[in-house]
């Protein structure tokens, strides 16, 4: 699928699955329709995409669904979602910015590992727990609130960030 640049899923379709468009990457333009109720683990890893909106419709995103998506430069996730995964957003060089819905509680283990250009996150109250180098390597992360809902930061959550972390 190296030279597949479009793609729009039918409204039939509820599920994407595993590895569905992993290393298409040519692919930057993409929609999601509101059938879909989850992306599976790795679906869009390595894509060209360079911004997407989740629609309310998903309430699941797999483990590293958009890792390695370089030219991701924003993100709607939706209010039905309840965790961002295990590395969803690893290694989005280009991520600038992200609004964390509220209906979030969980934000796993290496979600923005090495978001370089991530500037700005908003969390939620709703969350509860920070997960293992979630922003690690966010290097451009200015400031970030911790929320009082918070009571589990893992390990490494924000190693070599430069800002300031409010609590």
């Amino acid at each position: 699928c190296f030279s597949l640049e479009s793609v729009t899923i039918p409204n039939s379709v509820t599920e994407i699955g595993k590895r569905v468009f992993k290393g298409c990457s040519s692919l930057d333009s993409l929609t999601i329709p509101n059938s879909v109720t989850k992306i599976g683990e790795y679906a869009f890893e390595a894509c060209s995409i360079d911004s997407i909106t989740i629609p309310d419709s998903v309430t699941e995103i797999g483990s590293f669904a958009f890792k390695g998506c370089s030219n991701l430069t924003s993100i709607t996730v939706s209010n039905s979602v309840t965790e961002i995964g295990e590395g969803v957003f690893k290694d989005c060089y280009k991520l600038e910015n992200i609004a964390i819905p509220n209906s979030v509680t969980k934000i796993g283990d290496y979600a923005f590992n090495d978001c370089f250009c991530l500037e700005s996150v908003t969390i939620p109250n709703s969350v509860t727990e920070i997960g293992m180098r979630v922003f690690s390597g966010c290097s451009s992360l200015d400031s970030l609130t911790i929320p009082n809902s918070v009571t589990k930061i893992g390990t490494s959550a924000f190693a070599n960030c430069s800002g300031e972390l409010i609590i």
